[in-house]
């Protein structure tokens, strides 16, 4: 069950490494979440909204052949699964996710998914 995230005051902030383009840049202030604890993740690789994944799965089954009962469950799938996580998770996270809910209903191989977010 995912949490409702309820971000802190900015001077409750904590200070943490972050990295930029895969190099260490030093401390910057990050918010979390006073609900969970969870840091919010700020990569500028930005998160995708959960409907970019939905039109992705449809795409895919045209090109593929998907059952409409296996895009289903991907839906299904994809709407129960922490994906939509702004805090948690970043794009490649969310991708890397993505890949793993469809390739335990199509088997289709990492690169030919990986096409599909260009």
């Amino acid at each position: 069950m995912m949490c409702e995230h309820v971000s802190c005051g900015s001077s409750e902030k904590v200070w943490l490494p972050y990295k930029y383009k895969g190099r260490d840049r030093g401390l910057k202030a990050h918010t979390y979440c006073v609900k969970c604890g969870i840091v919010k993740s700020i990569s500028p690789d930005k998160t995708r909204d959960i409907g970019y994944f939905i039109n992705l799965v449809s795409v895919i089954g045209r090109s593929f052949k998907v059952t409409k009962i296996q895009m289903r469950m991907i839906a299904m799938d994809l709407s129960n699964s922490c994906l939509a996580d702004a805090y948690g998770l970043d794009r490649s996270m969310q991708e890397l996710l993505f890949i793993q809910i469809i390739k335990k209903y199509i088997n289709l191989s990492d690169n030919s998914l990986k096409e599909f977010f260009q």
